[in-house]
């Protein structure tokens, strides 16, 4: 994808997110939202999902490389911390740097 491109999908998705919360933000507006745009995202989310779909080893195939198996891939705990936590905040941090903060190294991705 060249530069110019890029740029102007990004500007042009960053600029819907904004119009969206604006909307959110009204009251009045609310209703509409919720009978267009929660099914649009939530289609986007399932697109987004599917491309990410771990293979039979649990790798994506976008994000993992053969030198770095990811597992889960960030784009399943992004989803996971946003649609399953109250706040869109990890209700658990777990992997290596957990046992340090006296937290569970236990992966909790399935749990809600």
């Amino acid at each position: 994808m060249d530069e110019h491109l890029a740029a102007t999908l990004t500007t042009a998705v960053h600029e819907r997110v904004d119009y969206l919360d604006h909307l959110a933000a009204d009251e009045p507006s609310r209703a509409a939202l919720a009978e267009t745009e929660i099914t649009r995202l939530t289609s986007a989310w399932r697109v987004l999902l599917e491309l990410h779909a771990p293979d039979g080893h649990g790798r994506c195939p976008h994000c993992s490389t053969w030198r770095r198996p990811r597992r889960p891939c960030t784009v399943w705990t992004t989803a996971h911390q946003h649609l399953n936590c109250a706040d869109g905040s990890p209700a658990h941090r777990a992997g290596r740097h957990a046992s340090a903060a006296g937290r569970s190294t236990v992966a909790v991705l399935g749990a809600s």
